[in-house]
């Protein structure tokens, strides 16, 4: 499964019911959105098989969770 960010939801269903178009967003991001964290960390483990834990900023390795909260990446 992925998950795609788009800028609006579509105004009709794929059954052609019409829908009320999604309220606006109240405000946009202004820096780095815990999608992006993710994938940083993600990609750090990948490559260099550690990384700065995106919950407490502990450190992570591959195979394992954070050794400072225990948080993981599955």
């Amino acid at each position: 499964m992925s998950i795609v960010a788009t800028p609006e939801a579509p105004a009709t269903r794929r059954d052609g019911e019409e829908v009320e178009p999604a309220a606006p967003r109240l405000f946009e991001p202004q820096g780095p959105t815990l999608e992006d964290r993710i994938v940083a960390t993600w990609e750090a483990l990948a490559s260099a098989g550690h990384a700065t834990c995106p919950v407490c900023a502990g450190e992570m390795s591959r195979g394992g969770a954070c050794e400072r909260c225990g948080s993981e990446l599955r």
